[in-house]
């Protein structure tokens, strides 16, 4: 989408959304199925599993794992 910035050595799964202005950094991983909502923020290694959703505003810690099938709300910091 508009203004989504994709860093070095990322991995995009099939059927994902990437949405307006997210940022997913250099060395993560997005499995299948997934939407990264509108101004979300993956920091470098981060891996999000499949079938995933990171709400809009989110900002993820470097290098964490997100399971399968989880559900990060609007807002929410991913530690």
């Amino acid at each position: 989408m508009h203004d989504v910035i994709v860093g070095a050595g990322v991995k995009i799964g099939d059927n994902c959304i990437i949405n307006t202005k997210s940022i997913v950094e250099h060395g993560s991983s997005i499995g299948n199925h997934c939407h990264i909502s509108t101004n979300a923020v993956i920091n470098g290694d981060v891996v999000v599993g499949n079938g995933s959703f990171i709400g809009s505003g989110a900002i993820s810690k470097e290098g964490v794992r997100i399971g399968d099938n989880c559900f990060a709300k609007a807002g929410s910091v991913i530690k």
